[in-house]
């Protein structure tokens, strides 16, 4: 799996489960902040191929598409029944779930844009966020 096909995925998955939102503020939960660790990947791979075949939220079914922080959008995954019973065979909270996604998204970013002309190194970065960009790194090379 390429690196694009990585961010692509994970974004198409959050895009699957939440409606289209605001800014995401990191609320008490800053995925800047969280580890990202191979299982824990591995776990929410899972999850995201139990859910891929899930109808999208449409536009009438939105309650609050207006989600700001990470605890905005664990409450829209718990208001899916199958979205949480899939977190939960899985040992996942909707906050867990929802803080890693924002991880692996920006790692997933940070990666496929590392090269490109301009691009700025990770000195900005946390030093969860340099990790997370090694786990997916990783989880790239690992991969057929």
């Amino acid at each position: 799996m390429t690196l694009r096909t990585l961010a692509a995925a994970l974004a198409f998955s959050a895009l699957q489960v939440l409606p289209p939102t605001g800014a995401w503020a990191a609320g008490a939960t800053d995925p800047a902040n969280y580890q990202l660790t191979p299982a824990l990947m591995d776990r929410m791979d899972k999850v995201a191929a139990e859910l891929k075949h899930l109808p999208r939220q449409g536009d009438d079914d939105r309650e609050d598409d207006d989600a700001q922080s990470v605890e905005d959008i664990a409450r829209q995954l718990d208001a899916r029944p199958q979205v949480r019973a899939a977190l939960a065979r899985h040992g996942l909270s909707s906050r867990e779930y929802a803080t890693a996604m924002l991880a692996a998204l920006h790692a997933g970013m940070a990666l496929a844009v590392e090269k490109a002309p301009g691009a700025k190194g990770a000195q900005a970065f946390t030093p969860a966020q340099r990790a997370n960009v090694e786990v997916l790194r990783a989880r790239q090379k690992n991969s057929p």
